[in-house]
């Protein structure tokens, strides 16, 4: 992308100087310009919400991390009263697919503290305040969680669509540059220098122009 705005720049730099000259009507620098403004605004527009969806993954693994701490202790509390083995004295507890571990995705914990925090609820005798294990702090989790997790989800969808209006705004671009160089063609000689100031090479000229001759 650097590069294509650059090579933009410099074909509208071109345009500015010699458009009226060569007899551009068709791909003027204001419309190059046009281009190049709206694909560098998308690019922006872009980047940021990639780099929010950064900040907020980050925000969503801290939240499940605490999710994953406070649901292996409630586990441990809970073992003391119900067995250390699933069994249906769980159920109420939520604790998914009749098994007391710790449900392995962050959709799962979710839900499981939002089942805990009901059962410490209707169950107070079953918290332990020392440990922290307890219908008020399944609910902070749970809401700090959720919280995370939709805003990933907010965060991915924002990005999807920053990227396909990037996208179409570099194509447009592209097809813009691509236009000049096709009219171009039509104007200008292919030896001609003048090539140069659009910052492309005369379509005869070699990769780079002969270096100056210090003896001449």
């Amino acid at each position: 992308m650097d590069e294509l705005f650059t090579l933009a720049v410099d074909m509208a730099d071109g345009l500015h100087a010699h458009e009226a000259e060569v007899g551009l009507t068709h791909n003027t620098e204001a419309m190059v310009r046009e281009a190049l403004a709206a694909a560098q605004e998308a690019q922006v527009a872009f980047q940021t919400v990639r780099s929010d969806k950064t900040r907020l993954t980050a925000a969503q693994t801290v939240a499940d991390s605490n999710a994953r701490a406070f649901l292996s202790a409630a586990r441990g509390v809970l073992a003391n009263f119900l067995g250390s083995t699933w069994s249906q004295a769980w159920q109420p507890t939520g604790f998914p697919n009749q098994s007391t571990a710790v449900p392995t995705t962050a959709a799962d914990r979710q839900a499981l503290l939002s089942s805990l925090q009901t059962y410490f609820t209707s169950h107070p005798e079953h918290q332990i305040e020392q440990l922290n294990v307890t219908a008020a702090r399944a609910e902070v989790l749970f809401t700090t969680l959720s919280a995370a997790r939709t805003a990933v989800n907010a965060g991915l969808a924002a990005s999807g669509a920053k990227k396909a209006a990037r996208d179409a705004a570099e194509t447009t671009l592209r097809h813009r540059l691509r236009a000049v160089i096709d009219e171009l063609s039509l104007l200008l000689p292919p030896d001609d220098p003048r090539w140069y100031a659009f910052g492309l090479l005369p379509p005869v000229a070699p990769d780079t122009p002969d270096p100056p001759n210090p003896s001449s």
